[in-house]
């Protein structure tokens, strides 16, 4: 028994609709494909320099190549890597601190990494112009443009640590006469309750190069702790002959102190000054003022702010 299938007048009419949306697509492959078309190429750019030889101008990190071909090349080639225009110094180099290359040498180091069926139709940047130097990096010193707040009952203690204090400023013999410092950007930090450590870049010169551009900093920040002690008093410009006895020899000195120094017994001192008898206008009480003490103490008062005297001659 013989089987026979029924097309229905619909599905004849999209197998229909099919069989000419195929035709069209291959016709219009055929036409495209066979004619010329251009295409915009994002081409990277590396710079082959000699180890003495620094830059000091920015290379271009691609160049735009409008290439022209038939539209079958142009579409094989947007599947393939784009390869890297490697530019050598010497190659464009006048001697003097300059390279450049314009529109037409740009044009003749493309050729060989681009596919030999396409033409070059224009580059951009239409030129490269670089300036270098081979002269040896000047050793200057850095200054920081750095402010570290803690907050309140923390303190920096100590001074800020650079990981260096000095740089190498690379550039022509004028430009390098006239750079005697660099300084890093501003940094502001406040609020700190821990040791700060951080990153930052040197500022930028005009025509030079710096090495490196960044240094590490560390800004030691330290908890306060209040302490009393006692202090004996220390007698200063007292003349030969003459001793000063002090009632009370001894005075309370209380601060806020660094965790870390809390044993330090000899880091504060309570002195009068005998030269301030002249002063005193008959009475037998002279000032008690704070000797020497450690920058980071903080809030430091005396338990009495005068002392009575008597003198013994010898």
């Amino acid at each position: 028994m013989q089987v026979k299938f029924r097309v229905s007048p619909r599905t004849r009419s999209i197998l229909l609709y099919l069989t000419f949306v195929v035709i069209s697509a291959a016709f219009w492959s055929f036409l495209t494909f066979n004619r010329d078309m251009q295409l915009d190429i994002e081409v990277p750019v590396e710079m082959n320099m000699p180890d003495n030889v620094h830059l000091l101008s920015k290379v271009p990190d691609t160049l735009t190549v409008t290439v022209r071909g038939r539209g079958y090349r142009i579409f094989s080639f947007m599947f393939q890597k784009t390869p890297t225009l490697t530019l050598r110094l010497t190659d464009y180099s006048d001697g003097n601190g300059v390279f450049k290359m314009d529109q037409g040498h740009l044009k003749k180091a493309l050729m060989p990494i681009l596919s030999k069926n396409m033409s070059i139709i224009n580059v951009l940047p239409e030129s490269i112009t670089l300036r270098y130097t081979d002269l040896p990096g000047k050793k200057v010193p850095i200054k920081t443009d750095i402010i570290v707040e803690p907050r309140d009952g923390y303190a920096l203690y100590g001074t800020l640590i650079k990981s260096q204090d000095s740089v190498l400023v690379f550039s022509d013999a004028k430009t390098l006469s006239d750079i005697n410092e660099v300084y890093t950007y501003h940094v502001e930090v406040t609020d700190l309750t821990d040791t700060l450590r951080r990153k930052v870049t040197i500022a930028p010169i005009n025509n030079a190069v710096v090495e490196p551009r960044a240094i590490d900093i560390m800004a030691p920040i330290e908890k306060l702790t209040t302490q009393t002690r006692s202090v004996k008093i220390a007698v200063r410009n007292a003349p030969a002959g003459e001793k000063m006895l002090l009632f009370p020899g001894d005075v309370e000195v209380t601060y806020r102190s660094p965790v870390s120094r809390n044993s330090d017994e000899a880091s504060i001192t309570a002195v009068v000054d005998y030269n301030s008898i002249a002063t005193s206008k008959g009475s037998n009480k002279l000032k008690v003022m704070i000797g020497e003490m450690p920058a980071v103490y903080q809030d430091v008062k005396l338990s009495h702010d005068s002392v009575e005297y008597i003198i013994e001659k010898h």
